[in-house]
């Protein structure tokens, strides 16, 4: 990359949100990844590795594995690696390459790649392949959260009391919604209202975050509107009056992730650090203003940079001067909402807080 394209991308981490430049002229000079000096030969790969930390094995930037892996023609899902694959580096026709061996070492990954083999298109199962990241990290809020529009959930039907007037609710109790009537027979979820997201800039809320409580068949819709229902399945947390009642959210995310630069059309930052913890590390959940709307989508990464300190300039009259921000980590997008996206922590060379700012991995 030139002087003046290294002045740019600088320029650009400092003001943070002119992105799209930086995209446009990393994607435009890209060259190909570097492999790491001490890079293994040969890898087995073992129960508990996840994707990123093979890819991390490998290459320098680990986000750029896709580029140097050497796939299977004949067979679907070919990024898919499970415990016991012996990974090898290959040189073929000039390109670095990993693969996985056959048993004839990197002559056997030549003939996949020229289309020697000739055989019918065998499908994987995703079952037991090695997940991009740990999966037991982020079930927490795969399973019951989701971000919604404050106006949606505002207008759906809210629980009004149980049919015992229970302080606590559980699976088999009937409650009462009272809002527009619901569909006999009809399963819905039981939602609580949680935390409010805003975007630092203008203070609009953009998400509200609710929790799944339970789940409840209605069984009759009276008169005056009121729809009962009952219980029949509950996750961890009492009915109460208030929360809210609408049909069960589709929570679903790719059954694997293939971590990949992200193309969103600006920059953003992290604007919460879940389980209520002040700042986060490696293995870490964080909540950024980034969602589908700005193109975020799961398996994306973005670079995390923390804002330079206030320093005093002796030498000119004790001016305060901003020192230019740093890389502290790397974010990857597991599920995304609206205008928020929940990112699970890759790595961070510093503690990460609500406010560090996030782009897309630059090829510098």
């Amino acid at each position: 990359m030139n002087t003046s394209l290294k002045t740019i991308t600088k320029m650009l981490v400092a003001t943070m949100f002119s992105s799209a430049l930086l995209m446009t002229t990393a994607h435009a000079n890209n060259p190909a990844p570097a492999i790491k000096a001490d890079a293994p030969n040969r890898y087995i790969v073992k129960k508990g590795d996840t994707l990123w930390d093979i890819s991390g094995r490998y290459l320098e930037s680990p986000w750029r594995w896709k580029e140097i892996w050497a796939t299977n023609k004949q067979i679907k899902n070919p990024n898919l690696i499970y415990p016991d694959d012996i990974l090898i580096l290959c040189i073929i026709q000039g390109k670095t390459l990993v693969g996985i061996d056959t048993g004839e070492g990197c002559a056997g990954i030549e003939k996949q790649l020229m289309g020697k083999v000739e055989q019918e298109v065998v499908v994987t199962s995703v079952a037991n392949s090695i997940p991009a990241i740990p999966l037991s990290s982020i079930q927490h809020w795969l399973d019951r959260y989701t971000v919604v529009r404050p106006e949606d959930f505002n207008s759906t039907p809210y629980i009004l009391a149980s049919k015992n007037r229970n302080l606590i609710t559980a699976s088999g109790d009937k409650v009462y919604a009272k809002g527009v009537p619901l569909i006999v027979g009809q399963r819905y979820g039981i939602y609580r209202e949680g935390e409010r997201y805003v975007e630092p800039k203008t203070q609009k809320v953009i998400g509200l975050e609710t929790m799944q409580v339970a789940s409840g068949i209605v069984t009759s819709v009276a008169e005056n509107g009121i729809s009962s229902l009952q219980l029949s399945e509950s996750y961890g947390k009492e009915v109460r009056e208030g929360d809210r009642v609408f049909v069960e959210l589709d929570n679903s995310i790719p059954p694997v992730f293939y971590p990949a630069p992200a193309q969103v059309s600006r920059g953003g930052m992290i604007v919460r650090v879940m389980d209520s913890i002040s700042s986060a590390a490696r293995g870490s959940v964080v909540a950024i203003n980034l969602g589908t709307a700005q193109g975020a989508k799961p398996g994306d990464v973005l670079t995390v940079y923390q804002k330079g300190p206030l320093v005093r300039d002796t030498l000119d009259n004790d001016n305060a001067v901003r020192l230019p921000s740093e890389e502290s980590g790397m974010v990857m997008v597991f599920n995304s909402f609206d205008d928020i996206s929940y990112a699970y922590v890759l790595s961070s060379e510093l503690p990460l807080s609500v406010g560090d700012q996030l782009l897309p991995p630059p090829y510098l």
